[in-house]
């Protein structure tokens, strides 16, 4: 890849072991935990409903003050019974019911797709530890096959992250960044103009078999079971990144959705009006709690749409949202990883380490294999 190290280095603060140290929720017996949730603004529900809070509590006084100062006495009378009305009634609708199902189902796609998501990291270990050491091809088989694991692995994820697609829009682009060549560049744009449903990321797994097997043929296993193994673990891969693509073009119904959106706005709506003014007009302290400081009415709603957003954060995991999977940092991981991994083939420990401990053993051991050979 003509990517280089450089374009893939990422802050400390990117690293992420050092993410999910910082995203960790502080000890439940520390002192003042609950504090530095509570003051938390990313990911936080601030974040989420802050804008939602402001058009609630401004609609809230606006109808406040248009029934004492804008409507006459039939006007406030009416106003009145509409109150009674949505007070008495804004328990029978059953926000529960569809929040529970729709995060519920959300959930359970989400739980199953973080299980599904493929990882580059074992493919490409496994292609480089089966392969025989030394062989003056191997640096050029064992990127190239790296770099396929890699292409095909951002191909699937640019169907279902928008991030990705903004960083990749289109396969010249991927070509800019050195991650795939112009002759696959025209294969796979050929692809598309044959009408061919194949995605474009199965194709290029396609390859990796191809390239498998040609190594099979040309004998570079180091043991003939090494190839079936490996084809083995790239079936999985593939079988990982189908799995994403459906996920994408198999989505929640928007049906559902909409349902659930309706309802839980309508409750909002409901609790605007629903308010008991006669009782509080006999009391000027809650006479001004009511109209102008609207905690118990507005409370429930806003668990209700906090809920609501949860759910719809866990529709499109891979998203720009706080708690969304960064898709853009695993690919930055997967290509350092890429090189690292890569870069096996042609090391041993002592070009890291220098003469080790075993190194005396080691010699005695490659004597005395190839003793036998010499004697034949």
């Amino acid at each position: 890849m003509n990517v280089t190290k450089s374009q893939v280095l990422r802050n400390v603060s990117e690293v992420p072991s050092v993410l999910a140290f910082s995203q960790t929720a502080p000890d439940a017996g520390g002192f003042g935990g609950c504090m530095s949730i509570l003051l938390r603004w990313k990911g936080s529900i601030y974040k989420t409903i802050w804008k939602d809070l402001l058009v609630y509590y401004g609609l809230y006084y606006l109808i406040t003050i248009i029934h004492n100062y804008v409507l006459d006495e039939d006007g406030k009378r009416a106003f009145v019974a509409l109150a009674k009305y949505c007070l008495k009634n804004s328990n029978s609708i059953n926000v529960m019911i569809m929040l529970t199902f729709f995060t519920t189902t959300a959930l359970h796609r989400l739980f199953a797709m973080q299980t599904m998501i493929p990882g580059t990291a074992k493919v490409i270990t496994f292609f480089v530890l089966s392969l025989k050491p030394n062989l003056p091809e191997g640096p050029i088989v064992v990127e190239q096959f790296a770099r396929w694991t890699v292409l095909a692995w951002i191909l699937t994820f640019r169907v279902v992250s928008k991030p990705l697609r903004t960083m990749f829009p289109d396969i010249i682009s991927l070509q800019v960044a050195g991650i795939i060549k112009e002759k696959e560049r025209l294969l796979l744009e050929r692809v598309e103009t044959e009408r061919n449903k194949t995605p474009r990321a199965l194709m290029v797994i396609d390859w990796m078999l191809l390239l498998m097997k040609e190594s099979s043929v040309h004998n570079r296993f180091a043991e003939k079971s090494n190839y079936l193994k490996a084809v083995e673990v790239v079936m999985t891969f593939k079988k990982g990144c189908g799995n994403t693509i459906k996920f994408a073009t198999k989505n929640m119904p928007y049906a559902l959705i909409q349902a659930v959106i309706i309802v839980v706005y309508t409750y909002g709506l409901v609790t605007l009006i629903a308010r008991n003014v006669e009782e509080a007009s006999s009391c000027a302290f809650v006479e001004v709690i009511v109209n102008y400081i609207p905690i118990i009415p507005s409370m429930q709603f806003f668990v209700f749409l906090v809920w609501l957003n949860f759910g719809r954060v866990a529709v499109n995991p891979f998203g720009t949202d706080d708690d969304d999977i960064d898709v853009t940092l695993l690919f930055k991981t997967h290509v350092q990883d890429s090189f690292r991994l890569a870069s096996l083939y042609s090391q041993d420990l002592e070009q890291i380490f220098g003469q080790m401990p075993q190194h005396q053993h080691n010699q005695e051991s490659s004597v005395q294999s190839a003793a036998p050979m010499q004697n034949q």
